[in-house]
């Protein structure tokens, strides 16, 4: 069995629970030290990162934004500066759209982590040869239970209300704190930083996501300019990893049939064309 239909299996199988197991790296960067917190091998999750619409965008399914949740709600609460949260090496897979390489993800908490073009650069070029984790730690995330019951109790999400209390925040009344909510590429990753409140609230949002009778959903993060798509984007499709697989096999045999186009957007197109025709061919050899 290949490690891509091992991690998937494992996923089928893996519940996303409030205190997940990952691991801690001390890794020294630009003469600072960064607290590098990453998921462990064969944790079953995959994620892709593109760039669309003027908006960076993080995909997966349903199992991987509820982890994506966790860890969005876990690094709020850190305190010890240089925190950072790693998403790599075989959780990151190329796009469902055109295979794609992906680039890895890094989380900031924005009030503790600075995000220095340097260090990034370091970190990419050393991910993969960090070596051995110092340690193995809990990732406690309790409370965001607690915070989707309160919500959940409220009744239906109403677009025209956003709710008072701990768990939402009036942007009028914290537009400072909306505005240092980022989205971007840096030094080879692409990134979210955002304050404590604003990291929670999104976590809050990310992991009540469901693709739903259209098969996707999607919310828009690092959306604090009314005039421009949103920085970033989380999306997520029931079918991610049959999407994935058949786009990979599609951007192989177009491109082994030479005269390859050089136009991108001709390139991605005939991609996606045949990665459809793949689909409905596997789900038709299923009936």
């Amino acid at each position: 069995m290949n490690r891509d239909a091992k991690t998937q299996r494992y996923s089928s199988r893996t519940q996303v629970c409030d205190r997940l197991k990952l691991h801690l790296r001390l890794v020294k960067l630009c003469r600072a030290t960064f607290r590098v917190v990453s998921l462990r091998p064969y944790t079953g999750v995959a994620y892709s990162t593109n760039y669309f619409h003027d908006t960076w965008h993080i995909l997966s399914d349903a199992h991987g934004a509820r982890l994506l949740a966790r860890l969005m709600w876990g690094l709020s609460f850190q305190r010890k500066p240089g925190t950072v949260v790693l998403i790599h090496g075989e959780h990151i897979k190329p796009t469902p759209f055109d295979a794609e390489p992906s680039d890895p993800i890094l989380l900031f908490p924005a009030h503790l982590t600075s995000q220095t073009k340097g260090a990034l650069r370091t970190l990419r070029d050393r991910i993969s040869r960090l070596g051995p984790p110092l340690c193995t730690i809990r990732w406690h995330t309790f409370s965001l239970d607690a915070a989707m019951t309160r919500e959940k109790a409220r009744g239906p999400y109403d677009s025209t209300h956003e709710f008072h209390g701990n768990d939402w925040l009036w942007y009028e009344d914290s537009k400072p704190l909306f505005k240092s909510e980022q989205m971007f590429r840096r030094g080879g990753f692409v990134c979210y930083a955002a304050p404590s409140a604003i990291m929670r609230q999104q976590a809050l949002t990310v992991a009540q996501m469901q693709p739903g009778k259209y098969g996707m959903d999607y919310h828009f993060i690092a959306d604090n300019d009314t005039c421009h798509w949103a920085d970033g984007e989380v999306q997520i499709f029931d079918d991610y990893h049959a999407r994935r697989t058949a786009a990979t096999q599609a951007r192989r045999e177009v491109l082994r049939r030479g005269n390859v186009p050089n136009d991108p957007q001709v390139l991605y197109d005939m991609i996606a064309a045949h990665r459809d025709e793949i689909l409905r061919r596997r789900k038709a050899a299923r009936h």
